[in-house]
């Protein structure tokens, strides 16, 4: 596949239903919402997903999905490094632990969950609670 050749993308609100279609297919997780800023890479469909959500002015990324037949072609570091030059302020995630290395390789870097804002906190605290999840942040 010919990275050059997708279209990387800010979905509008009216698009959201799109990615939400998307998800359904190949996430099984979680819906973006209006409030979400949307990124997508695609050609004719879509073929990877993001989703940075605001939480107490704080931004967390999050759906990052893949199609299958788009799996291990590079397209999510690809997908993330867009959004993350398009940023002007530190991005939190929160990744499964086996993702540590793919994450760290994109800037970001283990932080203490413990230091989080409130806000942020809490939904990871609710997130641990049935996965285990680590806490990164990518700082400017």
């Amino acid at each position: 596949m010919d990275l050059n050749t997708l279209q990387f993308k800010q979905l509008d609100r009216l698009e959201i239903p799109l990615v939400n279609h998307f998800y359904k297919q190949v996430y099984k997780k979680g819906l973006a919402n209006k409030s979400d800023q949307v990124f997508v890479l695609k050609k004719q469909t879509i073929l990877c997903a993001a989703r940075l959500k605001e939480i107490q002015g704080e931004c967390l990324l999050t759906g990052v999905a893949c199609a299958p037949e788009a799996r291990k072609k590079g397209l999510a570091s690809l997908l993330i490094n867009k959004i993350i030059n398009q940023q002007e302020q530190k991005i939190y995630c929160f990744p499964y632990p086996h993702l540590q290395h793919f994450y760290q390789q994109l800037g970001f870097e283990l932080y203490d969950a413990s230091l989080l804002p409130e806000k942020l906190a809490f939904q990871y605290q609710s997130y641990i609670k049935s996965k285990p999840l680590l806490c990164m942040l990518k700082q400017y």
